[in-house]
Formats: structure tokens, C-alpha cells, sequence
């Protein structure tokens, strides 16, 4: 039996980039390479509200909610871990653009939603909540339950009373389930007092004359990770994990994870194809790398026949457990698409699983949409000063960060090298720590 060994260090330093999410410009009728897709909206914010009323008399403010709903006040960090607000009173809430209105027919908790919408004239959708008490948020980060009629990358802003903000985000396409997910720290503004927020706002940029429509439910927040950890993960199982980043991460003392699409391993290096040999996905573990899979063929889940989804996801389980991999429960959905019913075959089989987008996320909600960064339209993957620029951000303000490689080619490497020896730098300073799935899946789920 394989049994995995995992290498760590530990945490935090500086600066600032909001990175493309979890995506890829592949062909889209490559099976090859079956993986993410570029989103017109991964990284638009929304700019924070420049005239606040100062009369809100509809508004419920100051009254936190925990998870059954009932209403609390709270002014310590962790005791706002759990639902904050489920939307069922929207007098709380003011629409500074765009129009907010409930939806008694979608829900992810309690008996409706907020459904937010911009018409072609507008360029955004901006809800506002001002708060009667200020809150601390020093030791947590929040998330939102959302669900769009397309691919939308709303965006969250806590705001202190002079308008200095933090802002998180995240991405969702228009067949996921209505469910909690975890938002990625992306921006800040000003130096905002994490202890006393006085304003949350939610937004989504429509663009240009164009209509944009998502519901948003279960406000909530989660433990903030402190200290920085980042994984470097590797999508597809192709032979270039094996060629040409295992020399480069081995040489900088630094371990990877491999995500393959187990119906293309090669038996041996005589086979066709562009993926690993079995003896090279072996010999990534023996060193400690760790193994998770894309699928059995690595393909968009929205592209497999209906007949053949659930043995797509299963089927991997079963090779690993045929090859002695005792420590594989991990999966990554190709292009982040899923539907609930595809959604529930890999939260019923899997540990935990990656969807999502943007880094430095905190301690998962939603073990099955953990959030991650890559390459972005026209740019397969990311480049070393977008990957140093994500590495100094985690460093600094904490949280979980995933970058993702997919098929790697030279220049690809020399960004990985020249990444891989910052991230050592930054390691044996002891400000950040290399993690790994099964950490995560341990030490950072709800």
C-alpha cells in the first residue's frame, strides 16, 4: 500500500492582487484537456457607496443572527461565526443599484431569498446594510449562499464608518445548487478598523448594457485563517507535474498535488498520450506529493453524458483503491461546473473538493467549493509576478490560497521556478506554510 508522507512549515508578509479565478482557455471540444473556462466577470469590483443616508428607520440593525435564526448581539469576532442574516427580513437592506426584492419560491435558508437585479441601463447590482452597532470581524471572513441565471462574481465589502473596506469574492455559474460558499480576501481599501464594521455591502458588476439577476441567502462568516498557507496544485495528471515541475518544487524543498484523470494515466512511457506513467504518479508520492482526481477523464462535468456523470466521478475511486492510494479522497471540478446532482455524488464520496475561485479564503462552510486561482483568458496559466504578488497577499493577510498549474510548458516552468523560490523564501522566514489536502480536510473545515 502507498501511504503518504506530508511536508509543512509556517505563516505571514505583504502586498496585493485580485487574481483571476479557476480557469483555462483550452478548446473546449479537447477531451485532453478537459479544463476550466474563462468568465468575463471573475475580477470586476464594485466601488463602494459614496453618499450614505444617514436615516435607515427599516433597517434591523445591529441584530446579528446565529444559525436557527434568532436574533443577538454580538461584538466579539468568533461569536459571529455562523449565519448572520437569512434574509428574511430585506428591511435591513437599502439597493444603492439595481433593484432588491424577496424570492418566497428560492431559498437556501429559511422561507426566501434576496433577489438582486439590473436592468441593460445599469452597470451594477449593489445592495447596502448599515449597522446600529459596529461589529468585529477581526477573527473571521464572510461568505454568502448564491445562486445567477449566468456566471456572476459578486463581491462583498465591510465597510468601517469612514469607508475603508475589506473586500471578498467569489464566482458561481448558473447550474449550482443554492449553497453556502467560502469568498476569497481580494482587495482592501484604505486601512479599514476590522473591529468596529459599521456597513456591509454586496455587489455584482453586470457590465455594460447587460441584465444580470442572482439571489443571495445566508450571510455568514467563518473563522479567518491567520497565518498563510498555500498549495500548489498541479490539474489533469499531465506528464509535465512529472518532467517539469517535480524537479523544480523537489530542488526548492516544496511539495505539489496532483489531480488526475485517472482513465488517462499512461501503464507505461511506450503508451500514447500526454499524461503520467503510473511509475511517475508513484514515484510524486513516494516523495510526498499528494493525489486527488479531475474525474476519471478530467473532462467539464457539463460535457459528460448524462449516463456516464456518475461513473466519471466514481470510477476514480475505485483505481486508487486498486493502486494502493489509501489517501485520494480529493477532487477538483473541471471548470468549477456542477449541477446538484453531481454536486451530491462528490460530497457523499469525497473529503473535500475545489470549485471555487480568488485566494486566501478562511475555514470552509463548503468543504466541496474550496476556492482557488489560475491562469485566465488567453493565458493559461498564471505568470511568476501575478503567483509572487498572491503568495506576499496570503503572506500578509492570512488565509488559504490554491494555485492551480494545469499542462505546463517551458516558460510555464521558469514562472514555477522563479515562484517556487519565493515561496521557499517566505517558508524559511516562517511567514507562510505549505499545506496540504488533507490539512485542510483535518484542520479547516466547519
Amino acid at each position: 500500500m502507498r501511504r503518504r508522507t506530508y511536508l509543512t512549515s509556517t505563516t505571514a508578509t505583504a502586498l496585493a492582487l485580485s487574481v483571476a479565478g479557476c480557469f483555462g482557455n483550452q478548446d473546449p471540444d479537447d477531451e485532453g484537456n478537459g479544463d476550466d473556462e474563462p468568465s468575463d466577470n471573475d475580477t470586476d469590483d464594485v466601488e463602494p457607496d459614496e453618499e450614505v443616508e444617514d436615516d435607515n428607520e427599516s433597517q434591523a440593525e445591529g441584530e446579528d443572527e446565529d444559525e436557527d435564526g434568532d436574533e443577538e448581539e454580538d461584538d466579539e469576532g468568533s461569536d459571529l461565526v455562523g449565519t448572520f442574516d437569512d434574509f428574511e427580513d430585506l428591511g435591513a437592506w437599502e439597493a444603492v443599484a439595481g433593484t432588491l426584492e424577496a424570492d418566497g419560491e428560492r431559498a437556501s435558508v429559511g422561507s426566501q431569498s434576496a433577489r438582486l437585479t439590473a436592468s441593460e441601463s445599469e452597470s451594477q447590482i449593489r445592495i447596502k446594510r448599515e449597522l446600529s452597532g459596529p461589529i468585529d470581524v477581526r477573527e473571521v471572513v464572510p461568505g454568502l449562499a448564491l445562486a445567477a441565471t449566468g456566471s456572476a462574481s459578486p463581491i462583498i465589502q465591510l465597510h468601517d464608518e469612514d469607508g475603508n473596506y475589506l473586500q471578498f469574492q467569489q464566482f458561481v455559474h448558473e447550474e449550482r445548487p443554492f449553497d453556502r460558499l467560502d469568498f476569497g480576501h481580494t482587495d482592501v481599501s484604505g486601512d479599514p478598523d476590522l473591529s468596529a464594521i459599521t456597513e456591509i455591502q454586496i455587489g455584482y458588476w453586470t457590465g455594460e448594457e447587460s441584465e444580470g439577476e442572482i439571489w443571495v441567502d445566508d450571510l455568514h462568516f467563518t473563522s479567518r485563517v491567520e497565518e498563510g498557507r498555500v498549495m500548489i496544485q498541479f490539474q489533469g495528471g499531465f506528464e509535465s507535474d512529472y518532467t517539469r515541475a517535480f524537479p523544480i518544487m523537489e530542488e526548492y524543498d516544496l511539495t505539489g498535488t496532483t489531480f488526475v484523470a485517472t482513465s488517462r494515466i499512461r501503464e507505461s512511457e511506450d503508451a500514447t498520450g500526454d499524461r503520467m506513467t503510473e511509475d511517475q504518479l508513484v514515484e510524486l508520492v513516494d516523495a510526498g506529493w499528494s493525489v486527488g482526481t479531475v474525474g476519471a477523464r478530467g473532462l467539464h462535468l457539463n460535457r459528460v453524458e448524462a449516463d456516464e456523470v456518475e461513473s466519471d466521478i466514481l470510477d476514480p475511486l475505485e483505481w486508487f483503491d486498486e493502486q494502493g492510494y489509501d489517501d485520494a479522497q480529493y477532487f477538483g471540478f473541471s471548470g468549477g461546473w456542477y449541477t446538484p446532482e453531481m454536486y451530491d455524488l462528490v460530497a457523499e464520496n469525497y473529503d473535500i473538493a475545489w470549485a471555487g475561485r480568488h485566494m486566501s479564503q478562511g475555514v470552509a462552510a463548503n468543504p466541496y467549493n474550496l476556492t482557488r486561482i489560475s491562469g485566465h483568458e488567453g493565458q493559461r496559466n498564471l505568470d511568476a509576478e501575478e503567483m509572487i504578488a498572491a503568495l506576499d497577499w496570503t503572506a500578509e493577510r492570512g488565509g488559504i490560497t490554491t494555485i492551480v498549474f494545469y499542462e505546463m510548458d517551458e516558460s510555464d516552468a521558469a514562472a514555477l521556478e522563479e515562484t517556487a523560490a519565493h515561496l521557499a523564501e517566505l517558508r524559511a522566514a516562517g511567514d507562510l506554510e505549505l499545506i496540504a489536502p488533507n490539512e485542510i480536510a483535518d484542520e479547516y473545515v466547519m
